[in-house]
């Protein structure tokens, strides 16, 4: 039996062991040195060694390769990835102990709720290189941020850091709406295509249950205001609604988009009729 996220919160606490199941992962890496970095004492453990667990061991944090019902020690709780089954030996382990054990998406969440200003970026494309470029620009702004990100990125050194502000960037995934168990304050949705139907059934499910993510934003929603699927998600929501694009009728949009030599590109940045910043981006594919 799954415990719900509200324990948790109870075991998210300095000084309190946690041991993480699949640590290794894209996703559990960060989570891992997130949680260290909050005071608690990390432990983990992972099918293979990697650069991921290599890194992970370099920071003081215990991993054991391979998965053994005496790795999770004296552990307070257990954090799983979704990849790691009922039948495994440690949370086989955990539950005759009577350890909880809780899920990725549950962390996250909590994590999320220390932080005034939790940054979600979903979208069914583009939530990576989106909520790198966010975590990117807020770092070397000075903001010391927190993040979790879907991939590896330079600037942060690997896919997420545990930072000491209050701002928190995060790459909110669909699959599974496990974006519904995150704290969004602000969240920026990207786009809504037919992705994970086998799951959401239909792209009306989809835009169902990106609705809910919307409607659970504390604060502002940035949308694509040229994606129609996105509109229809948010449409009809008591929130502040900014949208963004290529189209004049968007709150911001791209004006006079040009090419400046190899990956580079630069466009006037508008907002309501009015240009406010040239800017210049190192990225392929802002040309269509």
């Amino acid at each position: 039996m799954e415990h719900n996220t509200l324990e948790l919160q109870e075991y998210i606490q300095p000084g309190k062991k946690v041991h993480l199941i699949g640590i290794g992962g894209v996703s559990m890496r960060p989570l891992g040195l997130v949680l260290q970095g909050m005071g608690l004492t990390v432990s983990g453990s992972d099918m293979n060694s990697s650069v991921s667990t290599d890194e992970l061991i370099s920071r003081g944090i215990r991993v054991e390769i391979g998965h053994r019902a005496e790795n999770i020690g004296d552990a307070d709780c257990i954090i799983r990835t979704a990849a790691v089954h009922n039948d495994n030996p440690e949370i086989a382990s955990a539950r005759a102990a009577g350890i909880p054990v809780f899920e990725r998406a549950q962390a996250w969440g909590v994590i999320m709720r220390s932080y005034k200003n939790a940054i979600c970026v979903a979208g069914t494309h583009g939530k990576t290189t989106t909520s790198g470029m966010i975590a990117q620009v807020l770092l070397e702004g000075g903001f010391d941020p927190s993040a979790f990100i879907g991939g590896k990125v330079k600037a942060l050194g690997g896919s997420g850091r545990a930072g000491k502000s209050d701002i928190f960037v995060v790459e909110a995934c669909e699959f599974v709406d496990t974006f519904l168990k995150l704290s969004n304050d602000i969240s920026v949705i990207l786009n809504i295509d037919n992705d994970h139907l086998d799951y959401f059934g239909d792209i009306n499910g989809a835009i169902k249950s990106f609705r809910k993510f919307a409607e659970n934003n504390t604060g502002a929603l940035i949308v694509n205001g040229d994606d129609e699927y996105t509109m229809k998600a948010v449409e009809g929501l008591d929130k502040e609604i900014i949208t963004f694009g290529w189209s004049e009728t968007n709150d911001y949009w791209a004006k006079d988009v040009h090419k400046l030599g190899g990956a580079k590109s630069g466009y006037t940045l508008m907002h309501k009729g009015e240009a406010i910043a040239e800017i210049e981006a190192e990225l392929n594919g802002v040309i269509t």
